[in-house]
């Protein structure tokens, strides 16, 4: 293991990224192939690939809590895009733009927890970067997750414990992200929770609405970016009138559309 860790240090970060992307893409292609109800039984494999992939890519000064909070984004990012292809009609003009929206995705993702891997100082326009790109793919990851969890047609109970679970790791994620540190501060899980709580809430009340399985998953995303980006404004000690106003605006302008959408009658 110290000889290939050795080796590998000598290719350059860069490269390594791109290695990390092609093995991902190739195991995901091969997944591909198979049928759903094959498919899925090949998702912890994928989990691992993905995480042994990432780890290639950044390999350097991975401590304590970062070996798991840099990964959970480039995993949860991967499920999601292939729980999502299995929605859409199987066949290779599928294919080729799922490869294309995956490879662009990792490639990003993993770059974005490189920049929280060094430890790129917050004030840093490169570190704004990542925090946004990474934000952004979350919030991608969750609309996916949910739409896949709500085409189900789950129990209302069901509904709100599955999504409850989707949501935990990528919130302690979101949160951690806002002020990265080796070392876990105890205010970032118990906010990740909370948030979950909330959200769970929501989902629970959410499942009472007429409304369509693509409505009801962008709707959750909002609730997610209404309760993670108010989170980290308080993790960055940036909670101000106007940062808040745009949050409430957001969510606001999203629920006037959710309800004129929703089929009442």
């Amino acid at each position: 293991m110290k000889h290939l860790y050795n080796l590998l240090r000598k290719i350059d970060k860069r490269q390594r990224l791109l290695i990390a992307v092609a093995i991902i893409l190739a195991f995901n292609l091969i997944i591909v192939l198979f049928p759903i109800r094959v498919a899925v039984f090949l998702i912890p494999i994928d989990i691992v690939i993905v995480y042994g992939a990432t780890y290639i890519a950044l390999l350097e000064d991975i401590e304590n809590i970062e070996w798991l909070v840099l990964f959970i984004l480039p995993i949860s990012l991967a499920i999601s895009l292939l729980l999502f292809y299995y929605l859409l009609p199987v066949r290779w003009l599928t294919r080729i733009p799922y490869l294309a929206v995956l490879g662009i995705g990792m490639y990003a993702s993993i770059l974005s927890v490189n920049i929280f891997n060094v430890g790129v100082e917050k004030s840093l326009p490169l570190y704004r970067a990542a925090y946004s790109v990474s934000n952004f793919l979350s919030l991608l990851a969750f609309f996916l997750l949910y739409t896949v969890l709500y085409s189900f047609r789950l129990h209302f109970l069901l509904n709100t414990f599955f999504g409850m679970l989707l949501a935990w790791p990528l919130l302690f994620h979101s949160t951690w992200a806002a002020n990265p540190k080796s070392v876990l501060e105890e205010r970032v899980y118990k906010f990740a929770t909370i948030e979950t709580v909330l959200l769970s809430g929501a989902i629970f009340i959410l499942n009472f609405m007429p409304i369509k399985t693509n409505i009801y998953a962008l709707y959750t995303v909002a609730i997610i970016y209404l309760l993670s980006g108010l989170t980290q404004e308080i993790m960055t000690d940036t909670v101000f009138k106007e940062r808040v106003r745009e949050y409430l605006i957001v969510f606001l302008l999203l629920t006037i559309l959710i309800f004129a959408t929703a089929s009442w009658g």
